[in-house]
């Protein structure tokens, strides 16, 4: 087989665990979509998912049920087999891109060796057991054609301890997550509440932002608190404060709705953020963002108006508050960023992966 008998596919293989639907999403089929949305070889396109719901619309989706393979080598290495099992039964694509599965690489340069690989880190590099190690990631960029990175934090993770003779940075490159920037300059009228939108867990800094807003909240009686998110761990029932509200997940369209009707969101994130959506998001709607500087949000942080906070606790959350709230002209200050300047918006992001991927549709 030579290469111009492969198709003009685009594979894009996703987690075993994602969905690609506005029911069963995660962070990776939520940029895959919006990244994708503007991309020029969209009909080109065919994402690969595990999902039982209907998918977004404008996607040509294959859906990838449970078999034999899952219970052999089980979820994430099965749904590999059946990608790999499903494409050699026809025309193989030009390009196949893999998000967060640096194990899959390796099996599908095995059985797939002319298309051309590309992998995403949405995570860590170092956090992938057996494949984050040196000899790993020195194979990793020989048999990648492209890895690609959603902060300049992961790409300097994953280089960590390589010898320059062993890296091709032609080879490495920063994909971020994006936004679409706002058009409007009319806003929904702000309620005065402050947000906490994610994981309900430690990493978060989630137990600090609650600590501080049941003591903020009842200082200042014309605020309120609203959370949104999920956690295997965390009981609504534990929260007393009738002015601090518990809603549970959310759709992302119906989220950022919420979050413009919003005087102020916290990012108070404790562990290294591989990247920062929501603090990406925040800011885009209009709202005065507190935020820590931990792994790629710094990279977000650095280009727009933001409050922030080097070591996060229950004091250093508060004092920001308070400092937002002492003055009106603070909030409005901090609620004025202009998202289409920065390099973070879906259309700059989505032509840079383009052209990564035109140097194979000559």
């Amino acid at each position: 087989m030579y290469y111009q008998d492969l198709s003009d596919e685009i594979s894009i293989l996703l987690p075993f665990k994602e969905g690609f639907s506005n029911k069963s999403f995660g962070s990776v089929s939520l940029y895959v979509k919006q990244i994708n949305e503007y991309s020029k070889f969209l009909k080109n396109i065919k994402i690969y998912s595990h999902s039982p719901y209907q998918t977004f619309d404008k996607f040509h989706v294959e859906h990838l049920p449970k078999s034999i393979y899952h219970l052999l080598f089980g979820k994430n290495f099965g749904h590999t087999k059946s990608f790999i099992k499903y494409l050699n039964s026809r025309k193989k694509p030009k390009i196949i891109e893999v998000h967060n599965r640096p194990k899959s690489i390796f099996q599908i340069s095995r059985f797939l060796p002319l298309s051309k690989k590309f992998l995403f880190y949405h995570n860590d590099p170092l956090t992938f057991g057996e494949y984050s190690t040196i000899k790993s990631r020195k194979e990793l960029i020989k048999i990648c054609d492209r890895i690609c990175f959603v902060s300049e934090y992961l790409k300097e993770r994953f280089l960590k301890e390589l010898s320059k003779s062993h890296i091709n940075y032609s080879k490495l490159h920063v994909i971020y997550n994006g936004i679409e920037p706002r058009t409007s300059n009319s806003r929904p009228p702000k309620k005065n509440n402050i947000v906490f939108i994610g994981e309900l867990s430690q990493n978060k800094g989630f137990n600090f932002f609650l600590e501080a807003v049941e003591d903020f909240c009842n200082e200042f009686k014309g605020w309120s608190a609203d959370i949104y998110g999920k956690s295997k761990t965390f009981n609504p029932s534990f929260i007393k404060n009738p002015k601090i509200h518990y809603h549970g997940f959310l759709p992302n369209d119906e989220l950022i709705k919420e979050l413009e009707k919003s005087s102020i969101c916290v990012v108070p994130s404790v562990w290294n953020e591989p990247f920062g959506r929501v603090l990406l998001e925040s800011i885009n709607a209009g709202v005065a963002t507190i935020t820590s500087v931990n792994g790629g949000l710094k990279e977000i942080a650095n280009h727009f108006k933001v409050i922030k906070i080097k070591n996060i606790d229950k004091k250093t959350i508060y004092n920001a508050l308070k400092k937002l709230i002492m003055s009106k002209n603070e909030i409005i200050y901090y609620s004025n960023n202009k998202v289409s300047a920065s390099p973070f918006t879906l259309k700059k992001i989505s032509n840079k992966l383009d052209s990564l991927r035109k140097d194979y549709f000559k």
